[in-house]
């Protein structure tokens, strides 16, 4: 007696048995010309990240100078306050935003020179007064 197999056939017997993939078979080299394909592809990947990494590190540079810049000026507009000596100043941003602002200034124990010093930086970096800091130097 003889066992008749009903089952239906799977997909992957489906695409083995089909004709494209016998073509394909049947091409000389089909290995090489595969293993040529997935290195291309794959270089094609690393130079756009690569590329994304190099844009990225640029912007950054860019905004680590603005931020200098921004904190310097800051720090010349201050110094010209009155009873004010040396300042130091430090300016935290996210996403370009400011969330921050340290103020580090000599004649800052005074009260009076403090508030000066505080009105300013609201002023001129229009930021409300919570998040300025200021501080006396050494």
């Amino acid at each position: 007696m003889e066992v008749l197999d009903e089952r239906k056939p799977d997909v992957l017997s489906k695409v083995r048995n089909s004709g494209i993939v016998k073509k394909i078979k049947g091409i000389k080299n089909i290995r090489i010309i595969a293993a040529i394909f997935i290195i291309a592809v794959a270089l094609l990947i690393y130079s756009s990240v690569a590329t994304g990494n190099a844009a990225r590190t640029a912007s950054s540079d860019e905004q680590s100078t603005e931020m200098d810049e921004d904190e310097s000026r800051l720090a010349s507009i201050l110094e010209g306050l009155e009873g004010v000596g040396r300042v130091e100043t430090m300016i935290t941003r996210e996403d370009d935003t400011i969330v921050g602002i340290l103020v580090i200034a000599e004649g800052a124990e005074d009260i009076a020179v403090r508030l000066r010093l505080l009105s300013a930086v609201t002023t001129a970096m229009g930021v409300d007064k919570q998040i300025v800091n200021v501080y006396t130097m050494k």
